[in-house]
């Protein structure tokens, strides 16, 4: 059987592509989403600065709503990362719509056609830079929260230390430290 004349078959059809393409987001997303509801496993001592890899910080930066969840803030770590994706999957349904109303604007056999597929082009590209735009509001709203909840957790006690040592040739050594 010859192919090659046949091109038209080994074509998928728009509403097919888009799927697939929704499929692969959504797979992506649920990949990162279960990636970051593992916690990691460590010994039986708590995780200290140097063992962790991320903090709460890192974690809102790279997925929004991640630092939250560390944190066990899971009301407001589900909303930013529902607020993140809801805006990202609009951009995206936009996005696809956009390139579907520029293939007609292209294929168009009148002007008419023409102007009417440029004007829908330019509400879906509208509409899609709207909801980046939104999407990255809400990056920058989970990262300002998650500081806000770290630098709440951060604590620096205010001390006085006063040691006395030997120093290398048995010399007798003060030292005084104060930390604010």
């Amino acid at each position: 059987m010859d192919l090659r004349g046949n091109h038209e078959m080994l074509q998928l059809c728009p509403r097919t592509r888009r799927r697939a393409r929704t499929k692969a987001v959504a797979l992506i997303l649920a990949w990162i989403l279960a990636a970051a509801a593992v916690p990691p496993s460590f010994a039986d001592d708590p995780p200290s600065a140097a063992k962790r890899p991320f903090g709460s910080l890192e974690k809102s930066l790279l997925v929004p709503g991640w630092g939250q969840l560390a944190e066990k803030r899971y009301a407001e770590g589900i909303a930013f990362l529902a607020a993140e994706l809801a805006c990202l999957g609009a951009a995206l349904a936009d996005n696809a719509r956009g390139n579907e109303a520029y293939a007609s604007y292209r294929a168009a056999a009148s002007m008419d056609e023409a102007v009417a597929a440029r004007a829908r082009v330019e509400k879906y590209d509208t509409r899609r830079n709207k909801y980046l735009l939104a999407a990255a509001a809400v990056w920058a709203a989970n990262l300002i929260d998650v500081f806000l909840i770290v630098k709440g957790k951060e604590t620096k006690p205010k001390s006085l230390s006063l040691r006395i040592g030997l120093g290398p040739y048995e010399e007798i050594g003060l030292t005084a430290g104060v930390r604010f």
